[in-house]
């Protein structure tokens, strides 16, 4: 959750996730948290949260913050307790009817991909009901650009105007994506690696 209003659908795709985040910081700049209550930390994995000196850095730096209800969890990162506790509650009762209102998290198969089946009835839905409460800084970061040098079909170099750049080629995150600034699903950065990194070598083998 940025704020008490803003939370995003965390299930998408971390690229159109990460659009969304930027385009909502460009009009209302803030910090994003991720929430979870002590059950959730019990039940998953958290890779993030394996190393105590880790856990202990992020807190000396108030981006791990933990409160025993939402209300102090609230005060310990700024926001106003009531209106972060209204957030959690409408959360919380969409997380019982099933349907996201708000942002339709588990609509998707591609929401539901990673989701846990076991959580009905919407598997991409949990109540924060029991705490302690922890909440967790999040921002975007840098995966793949979407940029790199733009090529023909296969493979070859262009400059801005068009022309090649005789004696270079590129694929993969490299080059520019085929896909333009869109991500959609794992696998699409490998898929393109391949293919015109094996039309660049043939083409090379070939002169």
């Amino acid at each position: 959750m940025r704020s008490a209003s803003v939370s995003p659908n965390e299930s998408e795709s971390y690229v159109d996730l990460g659009h969304h985040m930027l385009e909502h910081s460009t009009r209302v700049p803030g910090r994003y948290w991720m929430i979870g209550d002590v059950r959730h930390g019990r039940r998953y994995l958290r890779s993030y949260a394996l190393d105590p000196k880790v856990n202990k850095a992020r807190i000396e730096a108030g981006i791990q913050v933990t409160a025993d209800t939402i209300q102090e969890l609230a005060g310990r990162l700024g926001m106003e307790p009531a209106t972060l506790q209204g957030t959690v509650e409408r959360f919380n009762g969409f997380a019982r009817s099933g349907v996201d209102q708000d942002f339709g998290r588990g609509n998707s198969a591609y929401d539901r991909y990673y989701s846990d089946p076991l959580v009905r009835p919407n598997p991409n839905r949990g109540p924060l009901e029991k705490g302690p409460f922890t909440a967790i800084q999040i921002v975007p970061g840098d995966l793949g650009t979407k940029g790199g040098v733009l090529t023909d079909e296969v493979g070859r170099a262009l400059r801005g105007d068009g022309t090649l750049i005789e004696g270079l080629s590129a694929a993969g995150n490299n080059s520019a994506s085929v896909m333009g600034n869109t991500y959609p699903g794992p696998g699409a950065t490998l898929g393109p690696a391949a293919v015109f990194g094996y039309l660049a070598g043939r083409h090379m083998a070939a002169m």
